[in-house]
């Protein structure tokens, strides 16, 4: 399960086994190697030109995998011809999320990336006291003084999940959805385009089990879903964002039918300006090589940039992403 995590990885060694098998007139290999390299470059691809994937999403419904496409399509369009037009920050907003790696990642730094880059809302996951008394000492409740973190629990992976937020937000849960892993806090913005649900989520990985880590990755569907509880007297969401470490990629199946049958969009594949991998991050020469934190978007919500983000002592890159309404 988690191999597949590693497909892109591929593209080195096919190559290398080309280029053998064609010097040495192996035929056959050379034909197998070359669709094999072009099945991944497919792959890659797809975060330029969003392209069909080569290997079936997994979903059943495929009238609306074809209509969700042409309506991604039709917001790319809108959204170059939206940003050229429309300034109003009121319809804006930037969101970043980070996993903290057992509340080690540097507050301060955070912070920097937070005041820097004007968040609006900050996900985070792995997060303990330790790290939150940190960042209170940083300053960051001056600057996004409104919290929702999840309760600590003994599914918790890491530590928990934790959402701040520049404005106060009209509803929050700190524990929103049913998930054998760490709580996922919930909050509900108001917007001049709506009422916005925003998510911080980290389901289990696929070695703390497979049918645990699907079952996360398939319920995180619910969290754009109209059987989400009702919440009295307030006003249902126009929109949900949904940010973490997945501890999934798009070439898990699972993770696309997820996106398919929540009606959500990963903000990476859907800019189109190339993947953002995120782990591992480490001190070292070697870069991130897998992108396996996303923010994920509803229908409506237009990607305008996104860009990974660095912060010390944590083994994962943070996302960074402006959204429009």
């Amino acid at each position: 399960m988690e191999l597949i995590a590693l497909i892109d990885l591929l593209a080195v060694p096919l190559l290398a086994i080309l280029v053998c098998a064609i010097v040495i007139q192996a035929w056959p290999q050379s034909a197998l190697a070359l669709i094999e390299l072009a099945l991944v470059t497919l792959w890659r691809l797809q975060y330029r030109f969003h392209l069909p994937s080569p290997i079936g999403s997994g979903h059943r419904n495929k009238l609306l995998d074809t209509r969700n496409q042409a309506e991604a399509d039709a917001d790319i369009h809108e959204s170059h011809q939206f940003s050229r037009d429309i300034t109003d920050p009121a319809l804006s907003l930037k969101v970043m999320t980070l996993n903290c790696r057992y509340g080690m990642a540097d507050a301060q730094s955070i912070m920097k990336q937070v005041q820097s880059h004007d968040v609006d809302v900050l996900a985070l996951q792995e997060v303990n006291s330790t790290l939150l008394t940190h960042l209170q000492k940083a300053g960051m409740r001056r600057i996004m003084p409104y919290l929702v973190e999840g309760p600590q629990t003994q599914n918790d992976n890491g530590g928990r999940n934790a959402l701040f937020s520049r404005q106060e937000p009209i509803w929050s849960q700190p524990a929103g959805l049913d998930l054998e892993a760490s709580a996922v806090p919930l909050m509900h913005l108001h917007t001049l385009a709506g009422i916005v649900r925003v998510a911080s989520v980290h389901p289990k990985s696929p070695q703390r089990g497979a049918r645990q880590w699907g079952l996360g990755i398939r319920r995180l569907a619910l969290l754009n879903g109209e059987k989400m509880t009702a919440v009295p007297d307030v006003e249902s969401p126009a929109f949900t964002i949904i940010m973490g470490d997945c501890n999934a990629n798009l070439h898990h199946p699972t993770f696309r039918a997820m996106l398919h049958s929540g009606r959500l969009r990963d903000a990476s594949l859907f800019l189109g300006c190339g993947p953002h991998p995120t782990f591992p991050h480490c001190q070292a020469l070697l870069p991130p090589l897998i992108e396996i934190d996303h923010i994920l978007v509803s229908q409506g919500i237009r990607v305008e940039s996104m860009k990974v983000i660095k912060v010390p002592h944590t083994d994962h890159c943070g996302l960074l992403a402006q959204l429009r309404l």
